[in-house]
């Protein structure tokens, strides 16, 4: 049934390139960009259910589908067949092919992929500038927590690369923030960044669905299983949100990060309301 969803979400991108074209496209032959760009999208629905937990069913497929198609940053561009598309579609699918390796790895033994593991995670934090800062950051706050047993984890190398790749982001600008900036232009940024956030569709619903569940004790007690079982999302929602007031990669980055996590988070927690509310309807209908 997974299968057949995913090639429902493939046929669906290519009709929609094909019949509703967005002004400026076909740059390339739309034999080529058009699959290309509905194979990469459907490689992106793939990645993040399978980073977030959502391919379980169809429904949550699509849910995904939809959520990465209203809320990732980005996706404004995922489908003008041209080579923006692409390019965004692909470095799209870069970050959650890698938070899925660095999930999945534990204690196997990767010494010979050790140096393409440190090269990947130079790369992805480099060339991902608007989720850096704070994903490197879970990442320290994550590798302290296991600090007894980091380095015997094969994902140390991963974390390392990252952490090279944050440095560089930093060490390649022209302009360095400042260490001790006025409160006045803490504030000032701060109004800025919430008001933009505030006008984004993902970080109201995260927002609005978190607060929702604090109100009930299962939606409580679902929140302190989230947190304790998606630590890596939950510290760099965190982080994110902690470093708007200095935005120290700039507004821009600040939001796209805080949105990128929200979209995750929001993700999370309608798992959990499905398998609550469709799935125990679904079991009822099965008895």
């Amino acid at each position: 049934m997974r299968a057949i969803t995913y090639l429902v979400i493939f046929l669906f991108v290519v009709l929609m390139l094909v019949f509703v074209p967005k002004p400026g496209g076909d740059v390339w032959d739309p034999r080529f960009i058009v699959p290309a760009t509905a194979a990469l999208f459907t490689l992106l629905v793939w990645l993040v259910a399978r980073f977030v937990g959502t391919g379980e069913n169809a429904l949550e497929l699509i849910v995904t589908a939809a959520f990465i198609v209203l809320f990732a940053p980005g996706a404004q561009i995922f489908f003008s067949r041209d080579e923006s598309g692409l390019i965004e579609l692909c470095s799209q699918c870069i970050v959650p092919f890698f938070l899925t390796q660095y999930n999945r790895i534990s204690r196997r033994n990767f010494r010979r992929a050790y140096v393409l593991m440190l090269l990947m995670g130079i790369f992805c934090s480099f060339t991902h500038d608007g989720i850096t800062l704070p994903l490197c950051l879970a990442f320290l706050a994550l590798a302290w927590r296991r600090r007894a047993e980091f380095f015997r984890l094969a994902c140390w190398p991963m974390v390392a690369g990252w952490l090279i790749g944050t440095i560089l982001q930093f060490a390649t600008r022209d302009r360095l923030p400042s260490l001790t900036p006025d409160i006045e232009a803490l504030t000032s940024r701060t109004a800025q960044v919430i008001g933009l956030l505030w006008d984004t569709k993902v970080f109201v619903l995260a927002l609005g669905l978190t607060l929702w569940l604090s109100t009930v004790s299962w939606g409580r007690a679902e929140l302190l299983r989230l947190i304790k079982r998606q630590r890596l999302i939950t510290y760099s929602l965190i982080f994110a949100l902690s470093l708007v007031p200095f935005a120290p990669l700039g507004i821009d980055n600040a939001v796209t990060s805080v949105c990128f996590f929200a979209m995750l988070w929001a993700l999370l927690i309608m798992k959990r309301l499905e398998r609550r509310y469709v799935g125990v309807a679904r079991v009822r209908k099965s008895l």
